[in-house]
């Protein structure tokens, strides 16, 4: 839940000696389960105040029309998150702009020009009712 606490507030708080709690953190970055430290920012103090969550249907589904779908979306910056999705839809994007021209300006000359694409379907996010980072085990 907090990065920023010390190796000794978090041995304190689980109840190991610093050394062992330690060692635990190391060897949970060194296997690949924690894969890095971020801030969370207040997009809205940024002046990002509109996140849209797109949903995107390919006309193509060949193993080339998506890796090159894959490869492009990672250029843009607006992209927070982009899943590929089982089901109706074949992803799901999660974008951050200023305001609604500059999502306008996106999807017009950004997202349209990728190759492969049939259908989107934007959804505006009104309110975040939970917004959490941790994972309970």
């Amino acid at each position: 839940k907090d990065c920023s606490i010390t190796n000794q507030e978090l041995a304190s708080r689980i109840g190991l000696s610093p050394a062992s709690t330690l060692e635990r953190v190391k060897k949970l970055e060194q296997s690949g389960i924690i894969k890095r430290y971020v801030a969370l920012i207040d997009e809205k103090r940024l002046g990002k105040h509109i996140k849209v969550f797109v949903s995107i249907t390919m006309k193509d589904h060949s193993d080339t029309s998506l890796q090159e779908f894959n490869r492009r979306i990672q250029e843009f910056p607006e992209v927070l998150e982009c899943c590929r999705l089982a089901g109706e839809k074949d992803y799901l994007l999660k974008i951050i702009v200023d305001n609604i021209e500059d999502y306008e300006i996106f999807t017009r000359t950004r997202l349209s020009t990728l190759p492969g694409i049939d259908k989107t379907s934007s959804s505006i996010v009104l309110a975040s009712i939970v917004d959490h980072t941790d994972i309970v085990l």
